[in-house]
């Protein structure tokens, strides 16, 4: 799996019913913390952040905008 850093975008590999979260939503690293685990944002198109979860990296895959982003 590609390491994954603060503000990255990233897609759930797995769904989160507790928040309403499916599989492949996208949002973004806003925090790391102990032992591979990140808090997510999901922002509506509103700009309002409807979800913040914490997630362990197995539930996560890194997007990448652009083929040329991909090392």
């Amino acid at each position: 799996m590609d390491e994954l850093h603060l503000h990255d975008l990233v897609a759930l590999t797995t769904p989160l019913p507790q928040y309403n979260l499916r599989r492949g939503e996208i949002g973004v690293i806003v925090d790391i913390g102990p032992d591979m685990n990140y808090l997510l944002e999901f922002v509506g198109k509103n700009g309002i952040p409807y979800a913040m979860p914490t997630v362990s990296a197995a539930q996560l895959m890194k997007v990448y905008l652009q083929a040329d982003m991909v090392e």
